[in-house]
């Protein structure tokens, strides 16, 4: 029993473009046999796509196969019988078509071998080709030998070189779905002579032929006395039809891709140019940051991508580094990935997406065949002429290490005459961390590109003879190409994932003792610490120290972070009264605080995440005299615990977080005699809020950041109050005096504009406004302050300068605005 019934080939044939030919052709020579039997797949099929070395030995060994075959003659494919059947169909359709796109190819039947079912297969090839000795001398046999041919390759015509004119049968195996090359001199010559072009659509049956045209016009003919005459179409007729849309040949496209492709990487011998790449990282709060790289790149066919790295920009400001630096890779392999490529071993499936934007032009959707989660879904545009891409906009989701999704964009252009690839690519990533996770914009850009340049091999000896960093491309993803004492270069087997950085800053605040406060702190962090994916990031100032683990993928897909910080210093904290801070009952306070997350991403940029946190404070005299009141009662020290519940949606620039939490704290009076005070509620509280933010490149590393948040609770008391303005509020407004207001509920919003001046100097401008309701009065007061910060380049040992300054517009509370800010110095190494 066949496993498609007769009526469906011709239906197939007559909805794929590619079959739509003439059913009738005359004295056709048969194409040529090109015999693969003998081929191995591991020599004529890539082994490993990502591997360029293994990429040009294919290439290469086709070359040399091909060498004697003619590119404008029809071939007949023969195929090993075995599992390399669909992978060297493609490689040879590529192969052959990379040569000569319009070359017609026909697949041998084969009867010993498995069907060839997948639509990857039909769209490499033209169709089937019944040959005069697979037919035989009797045409009795013809039919059922159609048949079985569409079963084991159903989603093309079968061409049938006719030995001898069957007479009465050429409607029947037309109506088969056939399509017939008769030799001349029959009936059947003559009946193709008469058939005016454009009428492909067949009905037939034994010695009664009908086709038609696109407008559904029909012509009939009946084989009568050993010729074919003309007929006139049934006056009564019942006729069923199915209409539906067309189906577009997406096969036949991606065939069309394959071997634009394998021409133009044989025709791109060596490739350089410049590559930049820029990273903004968005913060919970303010504009963020960003890193940016710039490269020479070297490609050489057949050979890994090296980089020679020329600048490394802090905030867009050009930083000082000399010499060979290695610099963290986040997960390479993620974070650097090739577009999704279309890949001889089909690991991705694809679909029709409909008419491009444009006349010419096509959409291509595609996903996974398997489970694998760093491969790409998404949507491809083409252009149906040159089979070349256009761009890609694919993601990927619920990745296992720190980069958790990744959204992209990538454009694709002629880098240098006849040289097509990517140009532009634009992702948004989130990177899961102990505090959560973060979005970060990735730009990289393709420049100056000069392609088969007979100076190649002498610029690249230069650049590996040079004393700059230089980085290259491996099946593993991008890895340092560290120079030797003997001046060679070696690829290091590990990515770099760790960093060290010393920072020295100036802290400037009317509300500190003494008001300007120099610090330096050591920073020390790794990506990939204990070789098993795990974050830590440590930073250590003497009195203020802080660490942090976190575990991409800690069990049942559930990530896992932990955070602790510990103020050694006594500082004072005064209480704040109708809008004053007090010059009495001070209290020297330390902390420690431990907390760990859990969190799983939902899919599309949505994530929840579960903390248990809890926070040992030490209350004890104020290390000030003069801040200290007689008789006044400390508050008692103790564990505080809280758990909290979070959700977060990032997703192209966007993001939106809450957060509601329940905790209690050590209970008990504090205060005066006269003026004693208490824990609400026993030390239960609540905490919620939640914030809106986007940030938007305009181009030319200017970003645009707008925020809008509000914060909350219950049982708030002095030591719990929210804050704003200073350095270290719950929410900093620019130029306001930290510790003004003692606050139970704030709103806040937030603009802010990015302006890079030029290599040596980047300003970064915000306004920052909030509502806040003081935990003493009950009432409203509103501040608005002015941010600004400046980036520089580094001198003599430090590596980067940046100020950030804030000054106060407006306060409803007199006395509170003022300047404050930072001035920092950062090495790293």
């Amino acid at each position: 029993m066949p496993i498609f019934p007769r009526l469906l080939p011709p239906l197939l044939a007559a909805v794929l473009p590619l079959g739509a030919q003439a059913p009738l052709a005359v004295g056709e020579a048969p194409p040529r046999l090109l015999d693969l039997r003998d081929a191995q797949g591991r020599d004529l099929v890539p082994g490993n796509d990502k591997d360029p070395a293994e990429q040009e030995r294919v290439r290469r060994a086709w070359a040399d196969r091909l060498a004697d075959v003619d590119p404008a003659a029809p071939l007949l494919l023969r195929l090993p019988a075995g599992p390399a059947r669909l992978p060297l169909l493609l490689a040879a359709a590529q192969a052959l078509r990379a040569r000569n796109r319009e070359q017609r190819l026909f697949v041998a039947y084969q009867p010993e071998a498995s069907p060839l079912l997948e639509e990857s297969a039909w769209g490499a090839v033209d169709g089937g080709a019944l040959l005069p000795g697979d037919l035989g001398s009797d045409p009795s046999r013809w039919r059922d030998l159609l048949a079985k041919a569409q079963d084991s390759f159903p989603g093309r015509p079968w061409f049938l070189w006719l030995p001898s004119d069957p007479g009465a049968l050429v409607s029947a195996l037309l109506g088969d779905g056939g399509r017939l090359v008769l030799p001349p001199g029959g009936p059947g010559a003559s009946l193709a002579a008469s058939i005016p072009g454009g009428y492909r659509e067949v009905e037939g049956g034994m010695g009664d032929l009908t086709l038609r045209d696109a407008t559904g016009s029909a012509l009939r003919w009946r084989f009568e006395g050993g010729a074919w005459k003309g007929a006139d179409l049934p006056k009564d007729r019942v006729e069923v039809a199915v209409t539906g849309a067309e189906r577009y040949d997406v096969g036949a496209l991606l065939a069309r891709v394959r071997a634009t492709r394998l021409r133009d990487r044989a025709a791109c011998h060596t490739f350089q140019g410049r590559l930049e790449v820029d990273l903004h990282i968005q913060g919970v709060q303010g504009p963020g940051a960003d890193l940016g790289f710039r490269f020479r790149l070297f490609e050489q066919a057949g050979e890994e991508a090296e980089l020679l790295q020329q600048e490394v920009l802090l905030n867009g400001v050009r930083a000082n580094i000399r010499g060979e630096v290695q610099l963290p890779i986040v997960e390479s392999r993620t974070s650097m990935a090739a577009p999704a490529a279309l890949t001889l071993t089909e690991r991705y499936r694809y679909r029709d997406g409909g008419p491009g934007p444009a006349p010419g032009q096509r959409r291509l959707a595609f996903e996974p065949v398997d489970l694998d989660a760093s491969l790409y879904r998404g949507e491809l545009l083409v252009e149906e002429g040159s089979g070349r891409i256009l761009e890609e906009r694919s993601g990927r989701e619920d990745l296992p290490g720190t980069v958790k999704s990744e959204q992209r964009i990538l454009h694709y252009g002629e880098a240098a005459p006849g040289i097509w690839r990517v140009m532009e690519a634009r992702t948004f990533e989130r990177w899961v961390g102990a505090g959560g996770v973060t979005q970060v914009q990735r730009t990289i850009r393709s420049l100056e590109g000069q392609a088969n340049d007979p100076g190649f091999l002498d610029a690249r000896a230069r650049a590996r003879a040079s004393a700059s960093t230089m980085l290259r491309q491996t099946p593993e993803g991008m890895r340092y190409y560290t120079r030797q004492g003997d001046g060679s270069r070696r690829v290091e087997e590990k990515a770099r994932s760790s960093g060290r950085a010393i920072g020295g800053v100036l802290w400037m605040d009317p509300n500190m003792e003494p008001p300007v406060l120099p610090a330096a702190g050591l920073v020390y962090f790794d990506f990939d610490a204990f070789g098993r994916g795990v974050q830590l990031n440590a930073f250590t100032a003497l009195l203020f120290n802080s660490i942090s683990l976190a575990t991409p993928r800690f069990a049942g897909g559930l990530d896992f972070g932990l955070r602790s910080a510990a103020m050694l210093w006594p500082a004072t904290e005064r209480p704040v009264k109708g809008g004053t801070l007090q010059g009495k009952d001070g209290v020297g306070h330390q902390w420690v605080n431990l907390s760990a997350v859990l969190g799983r991403d939902l899919g599309r940029g949505f994530r929840l995440e579960a903390e248990a946190w809890g926070a040992y404070d030490r209350y004890r005299e104020a290390r000030e005299e003069k801040y200290r009141t007689p008789g006044f009662a400390l508050p008692e020290s103790g564990l505080s615990r809280a758990v909290y519940a979070r959700a977060s949606w990032q997703a192209q620039g966007f993001q939106l977080r809450a957060y509601h939490g329940w905790g209690r704290r050590p209970d008990g009076p504090y205060g005066t005699v006269a003026d004693p005070q208490g824990i609400p509620d026993g030390g239960a509280f609540r905490r919620w809020g939640g914030s809106a933010a986007y940030d938007h490149a305009l181009g030319g590393g200017t970003w645009l950041h707008g925020e809008l948040g509000a914060v909350s609770g219950r049982s708030f008391d002095r030591f719990s109050a929210l804050d704003l303005g200073g350095l270290g509020g719950t929410v900093r407004v620019a130029g306001i005096r930290s510790g003004s207001v003692a606050a139970d509920r704030l709103a806040y919003a937030k603009a802010g504009v990015v302006l890079p001046s030029g290599p040596g100097l980047r300003l970064t401008f915000s306004v920052d406004h909030a509502v806040a309701r003081a935990l003493d009065d009950r009432k409203d007061y509103a501040f608005t302050g002015l941010g600004i910060a400046g980036d520089l380049p580094g001198f003599w040992w430090f590596t980067s300068i940046r100020v950030d300054l804030g000054g106060g517009l407006r306060s409803d509370i007199p006395g509170l605005r003022t300047v404050n800010g930072w001035i920092a110095l950062l090495r790293v190494f």
